[in-house]
């Protein structure tokens, strides 16, 4: 049914226009297919009823009539179509004289539904994706948050209602988590969205050489998978098996003094590895930088302005909605990527975050009803977050379309 729905929306689209360029005879093959397929639709009927001759076109609009009671342009074709009728004293009308006239709502009505369903038709793969995986996973999450499911056993569970929220609300290590997530966001945040802001502004200068190039190796690390990218940076990191000290700390006697995985080095490796996708940062940076106008800039350098006072009274300011975007961005997918790099640590250190103790009660004491209350927690939190950012933004972004 939906096929032919589709291939009767297909067939209008062709009247309608057949219709407007004056074909009388090609739009009412395509209304005919239209029917054939789909008599249910209203407009069909309207453009035979135009383009038929006064005695049909009157069947035409009571069957349109049928469909819809309260068609507007049904109800006048066919007052004007009856007056036609009368006026030629019940003659034969060979030939229809009349203009073709259909409503402008009509075509337009018939144009955005035709451009809906193609659309969701295109679309539709991506729609599957989404309820499959992302919207009844995330469903279920919250029907296990209120039971004792294990993960080894997932069969047999009971329903505790609010006890696993109130397990966690008492205990000590879900403040420590959520303090050190809320540390590494102050942190880990700012200095992404100004590594993008920096970076894009380095590689939108005119005088830089090989851009496209020069881009593409900068966002190409942002494309390599999470694990992948773990491996990378154990393989440098690790003391037994990374491969920069056997080549550069051995040689120099350096090894006994650097330890990557020790707790004053290992948040610096944590900050390199976020740092190195900053890719769509940068990118949307970039794309925001260009779309400032250049006589914005040549205005501001007559009146004597130099390029810092340029970079920041002009340029900042009018890439506010793209840091604002930036921001959001990585403030939700910041705390997805340190449960590896910080692997070697228990959550219960500042340095962990909320992901990492959720992968601990997951993973290690499989407490899988646990895991989706916590899940819940930090998602309520984080909704909470970004309301409160989307509130604040009208006082630091600059939106145009609400200026006075």
């Amino acid at each position: 049914m939906p096929l032919d729905i589709n291939i009767a929306e297909y067939a209008l689209h062709n009247a309608l226009k057949e219709l407007r360029l004056g074909k009388r005879q090609a739009a009412r093959l395509w209304a005919q297919r239209a029917i054939a397929r789909a008599p249910e639709l209203e407009e069909p009927w309207l453009i035979l009823a135009e383009i038929a001759s006064p005695r049909a076109g009157l069947e035409y609009y009571k069957r349109a009539l049928q469909i819809n009671p309260a068609s507007q342009s049904a109800c006048q074709g066919l007052e004007e179509v009856t007056r036609r009728i009368q006026k030629a004293g019940q003659a034969p009308v060979l030939a229809d004289t009349q203009p073709i006239r259909i409503k402008k709502e009509t075509l337009h009505t018939s144009r955005a539904n035709y451009k809906r369903r193609i659309g969701l038709w295109l679309i539709a793969p991506w729609l599957i994706g989404l309820l499959l995986f992302k919207l009844i996973p995330i469903l279920a999450t919250l029907g296990m948050s209120f039971t004792d499911m294990d993960l080894l056993d997932p069969l047999h569970y009971k329903f505790i209602g609010l006890k696993n929220f109130l397990i966690l609300f008492n205990d000590p290590r879900l403040g420590v988590a959520f303090l050190g997530t809320f540390k590494s966001a102050l942190i880990l945040i700012p200095l992404q969205v100004l590594a993008a802001v920096v970076l894009a502004s380095v590689l939108s200068s005119p005088k830089l050489h090989h851009k496209n190039t020069v881009r593409m190796l900068f966002f190409l690390p942002s494309i390599i998978a999470s694990f992948p990218a773990y491996l990378m940076w154990q393989g440098f990191t690790d003391p037994h098996i990374g491969w920069l000290y056997p080549l550069v700390l051995n040689p120099l006697g350096l090894a006994k003094y650097v330890n990557f995985l020790g707790v004053g080095v290992a948040p610096l490796v944590k900050l390199l590895s976020t740092l190195w996708s900053i890719g769509p940062g940068f990118l949307i940076m970039m794309g925001a930088m260009q779309g400032i106008p250049v006589d914005v800039y040549e205005a501001a350098l007559v009146d004597g302005a130099n390029r810092l006072r340029c970079f920041l009274s002009i340029t900042m300011p009018l890439i506010s909605q793209a840091i604002f975007f930036t921001l959001i961005l990585n403030l939700t997918t910041l705390f997805g990527g340190s449960i590896m790099v910080d692997a070697g640590f228990a959550f219960k250190t500042d340095l962990s975050s909320v992901d990492a103790f959720l992968y601990d009660q997951l993973f290690y004491s499989f407490h899988l009803g646990l895991a989706a209350s916590l899940a819940w927690i930090f998602f309520i939190v984080m909704l909470v977050v970004v309301l409160i950012l989307f509130a604040t933004s009208k006082r630091w972004v600059y939106f145009p379309d609400q200026e006075d």
